[in-house]
């Protein structure tokens, strides 16, 4: 089409616009979005109320990185055509990109009161909701786009995040979302194979770590707390890199280093095969930055999964799924995953801080305040109606007490929020909402902070960990989900079982005794570093120990039953 279209161009009659549009589009998605420009506008000099060439051209603007310009042309192509669907769903991805996530909204419910079948707008508008706090209704967008396009790989694994996150889904339709998702998505990518690694029970293997989340990213405090402990005489280790490697990444604790983001899941699969790993460690599950269909095509013996999300795989080629008694206590938690359990001793995370930048603990806020300050340093998306009403009973017992809620922007998130607290007789003068905030302004935050609460049915992990590490206690409800019992399984492996509570009222005795006694909280805050410092939480040499023997037990099934 390319090619006939510039012929005719060269050749002897003139392009029509539509055909001029057509040539603009192929060569924007061809890598040229220069030519594209020179194409479009040639197409609005002969027809400048033409809606399908302003689109076109804002697609191209914001190729070239000219935002305001695409976002002119997408206001030009509404004002000619209220109801094109396209622009208002390219201006609502503007808007969500700038973080304008009301108007974002607004603009995806447009395209789909025009055309309800848009798959990629009830997809964009899920993502948004997702962004605003609104998981339950997220689901519900996700679901509608996958009856429109039930292939649509993102919307579904969209959907399974979704999902660890609602207040509103019940465990066993979780699992069953997983399943599916497996079924529909990963197993058909399965195939045997016979490995040519060598099925020796004791000799070192070869590990291989799968991740985007090794730098700039929370779950990297974790991450880099065991690859630095490995012990190199059990395991040479592999670390594929789904981001931008930086220079000294190469040089880390002396391992192999791969970057992968350029590799489709095919190529992934064959150089994990080519490094003949052993035994491959999934660190994302089903967040940004998986390569959960790598994983699916099985290029490795023995497969595993944990830290980076709650849940299972769903995947048949994942053969483990490493936990604790603590998140998934034996006997009750296996049907809900595809995966075989292995239980670490103590907890499935392991913890080092920070150092450089850090402030150190100050005093007690409530001293010098005159009031108790609690506060959720969690993102807006895990908190939901049902558990910010818990908190608005808790400032009820909890006289003149405030509640300061951080990374939560300007907009109907906080208008929500907000209607909870006054619908049970809340002021709205003690809510005090913060903005993200850049790193060393947030870790500064904790200073302001007296009790930290956890956020439900999606507990914290790193969000609990560098709160508790600024002095700040953390009250965690447990549920009976994975998902919901991660701050059971820190605060039990850092010694501090005392502030996880099994029940919502059990929830506001722990968090109201702790407020009126201050004292004894002052000198927890006092001691918390020593006491984490002390406990099995930050002890990364053992849990290294621990996740090495895992590593061998399965290795050592794999070889005996090839023998």
């Amino acid at each position: 089409m390319l090619k006939r279209l510039i012929g005719e161009l060269l050749g002897a009659r003139r392009l029509t616009p539509a055909e001029l549009i057509t040539l603009g589009r192929e060569q924007r998605e061809r890598g040229d979005p220069g030519a594209a420009l020179a194409t479009l506008q040639t197409a609005l000099r002969h027809d400048a109320g033409n809606v399908a060439a302003q689109v076109e051209l804002g697609l191209t603007y914001r190729a070239l990185g000219r935002v305001d310009e695409a976002r002119a042309a997408f206001d030009r192509a509404v004002d000619g055509d209220p109801n094109s669907a396209p622009a208002l769903m390219y201006l609502g991805n503007l808007d969500h990109e700038a973080g304008r996530l009301d108007d974002a909204a607004k603009a995806y419910r447009g395209a789909l009161a025009v055309d309800a079948k848009n798959a990629a707008a009830h997809y964009n508008l899920a993502l948004t909701l997702m962004a605003l706090g609104e998981a339950s209704a997220a689901v519900e967008s996700f679901r509608r786009c996958l009856a429109e396009a039930p292939d649509y790989a993102d919307a579904r694994s969209s959907l399974l995040f979704a999902l660890n996150v609602s207040d509103r889904a019940s465990i066993e339709e979780v699992a069953a979302e997983h399943f599916e998702w497996g079924r529909r998505v990963a197993d058909p990518l399965y195939s045997e194979r016979e490995f040519s690694n060598s099925p020796d029970p004791e000799r070192r293997l070869r590990v291989g770590y799968v991740s985007a989340d090794y730098f700039q990213h929370a779950a990297a405090t974790f991450i880099h707390a065991f690859l630095a402990q490995h012990d190199p005489r059990q395991c040479e280790v592999f670390g594929y890199v789904n981001a931008a490697l930086p220079a000294h990444g190469a040089l880390m604790y002396g391992h192999t280093w791969r970057e992968i983001r350029m590799l489709d899941d095919t190529q992934l699969a064959a150089l994990i095969a080519q490094d003949a790993i052993d035994v491959l460690v999934d660190l994302s599950g089903h967040t940004y930055g998986t390569r959960l269909l790598a994983f699916a095509r099985k290029p490795a013996p023995v497969q595993m999964t944990f830290l980076g999300y709650p849940n299972t795989t769903g995947m048949r080629a994942m053969d483990y799924r490493l936990t604790d008694v603590y998140a998934d206590p034996p006997g009750v938690s296996e049907s809900r995953y595809r995966e075989k359990l292995l239980r670490m001793p103590h907890s499935v995370w392991c913890f080092r801080p920070h150092v450089e930048g850090v402030p150190e603990v100050g005093t007690l806020p409530a001293v010098r305040n005159g009031y108790v300050s609690f506060a959720s340093m969690n993102s807006v998306f895990k908190l939901n109606v049902e558990l910010v009403g818990l908190w608005a009973d808790l400032l009820r017992r909890v006289a003149d007490s405030r509640l300061i809620l951080a990374t939560i922007a300007p907009g109907s998130a906080r208008e929500r929020i907000l209607r909870t607290f006054t619908g049970k007789g809340v002021d709205a003068q003690r809510i005090e909402f913060r903005e993200r905030l850049p790193r060393d302004e947030f870790l500064a935050l904790h200073n302001e902070v007296d009790i930290a609460l956890d956020s439900y049915p999606c507990n914290g992990g790193a969000t609990t960990c560098e709160t508790l590490w600024q002095g700040v206690p953390v009250i965690s409800l447990a549920g009976e989900a994975f998902q919901s019992r991660a701050g059971l399984s820190l605060l039990s492996s850092a010694g501090l079982p005392q502030l996880v509570a099994h029940s919502a009222a059990d929830y506001l005795d722990i968090a109201s005794s702790l407020a009126r006694n201050l004292e004894p909280l002052s000198e927890l805050r006092r001691g918390l570093r020593r006491i984490l410092r002390a406990s099995p939480l930050m002890d990364a040499a053992a849990f290294a120990r621990d996740l090495e023997a895992l590593y061998r037990d399965a290795w050592r099934d794999w070889c005996g039953e090839r023998t």
